[in-house]
């Protein structure tokens, strides 16, 4: 055996050798060129049209991450580009209203959105699970499903489907469990309450037998302040902060159990995204994983202070009793089986992760501390 080994391994090396000095062979080196390269990159760029795109958000660009990251996206286009990328940066309602963005990009109406994926359950079911999964990995395995294992086929085949290229633009970490106007002791106290959430949450709080309400971010605080809602679940300490939830909602609880990682979409026209030529699609590809490297520190490192001055403000910050985060994952399982069996590409997506988390919790196991 470590002699058929011994011998493969010597008749690569000699191909490759071969294969390099061979007359009229080329070099993959880009830098041993004569210029020609650079050259017909040059005229290509030259036969390139500018863009110019608005992009509606569904996040207000003052709320942290989330929003910021439109204008943080915008900004390093436009540098990387020379200008020649130019996107205009739409606050939520502005061209559309926030929960018509899916069929504003698909129809072309608008050019481009920045949202989350689990505002469009209703388009197909495994959208809310790139948004956010319930009891679901932390955001490196996450993305190690998303960028190796699959994920990032399915997602972008069903964004496809609806006349729309989408690319994950930033990341955010885990969310609090919910806000509300009264303490959570017991299962029961959560049955009969309206509450402000969207996805796979809003789905296992109405299993419990919460009612829910699906909102746009910006119209999250109307309601809890004239009391529409009797509690809230959307996302991070940082950015319920800036939602001034602290101001009706006196209890915060954790963990977060329906988002340990979420995604945050950038959602083109795919018929705009097919007319750019392949170098300005790279540029956007790069300005997005800039992107989400840059979330995935900042938005850890604000969440202590977001944290911080949400105690100040005099909000009691608490875990549900383990008997209630049992009963949500329990209600998540008898979701996440019903969604699957009604669904084909719920069933395809969560099969995927599961049997992703499957492997890497063994490597899970031996490697993390």
């Amino acid at each position: 055996m470590r002699g058929f080994i011994g011998g493969l391994v010597m008749g690569l090396v000699i191909g490759v050798v071969l294969a390099v000095t061979a007359p009229g062979s080329k070099t993959s080196d880009p830098s041993l060129n004569t210029g020609q390269s650079s050259s017909r990159l040059t005229n290509s760029n030259n036969t390139e049209k500018p863009v110019k795109w608005k992009l509606a958000s569904a996040f207000p660009s003052e709320m942290p991450l989330s929003g910021s990251l439109g204008l943080t996206l915008i900004d390093r286009l436009k540098k990387i580009s020379s200008g020649k990328i130019d996107v205009e940066f739409h606050e939520p309602g502005a061209l559309v209203p926030t929960l018509d963005l899916f069929e504003a990009v698909a129809s072309g109406t608008v050019d481009a959105g920045l949202a989350s994926s689990q505002f469009w359950g209703d388009k197909s079911a495994a959208f809310e699970l790139f948004g956010a999964v319930p009891f679901g990995p932390d955001i490196a395995s996450h993305l190690a499903w998303f960028r190796h294992h699959g994920g990032q086929t399915l997602y972008e085949e069903i964004y496809h489907r609806n006349n729309i290229h989408s690319l994950i633009c930033g990341v955010t970490g885990a969310a609090g469990a919910g806000w509300f106007d009264h303490p959570i002791k017991e299962l029961k106290d959560l049955k009969g309450l309206k509450i402000a959430a969207t996805g796979l949450a809003a789905r296992v709080y109405r299993f419990i037998g919460a009612t829910t309400v699906s909102l746009a971010p910006a119209d999250i605080l109307t309601a809890l302040k004239e009391k529409k809602v009797d509690g809230v679940a959307y996302s991070t300490p940082a950015a319920d902060e800036f939602l001034k939830l602290t101001d009706y909602a006196k209890y915060y609880y954790f963990p977060g159990w329906f988002q340990q990682a979420g995604f945050i979409d950038f959602m083109i026209n795919l018929t705009k995204w097919q007319e750019l030529s392949s170098s300005q699609q790279k540029i956007i590809e790069t300005a997005c994983m800039a992107n989400m490297e840059y979330s995935l520190a900042a938005g850890e490192a604000g969440q202590f202070d977001a944290l911080k001055n949400i105690v100040i403000r005099g909000v009691d910050v608490k875990k549900f009793p383990p008997k209630i985060t049992l009963a949500l994952k329990r209600a998540w399982l008898e979701v996440a089986k019903t969604r699957a069996s009604a669904n084909k590409d719920f069933r395809r997506v969560i099969n995927s992760l599961k049997n992703f988390r499957e492997d890497y919790s063994i490597w899970q196991e031996l490697g993390k501390i």
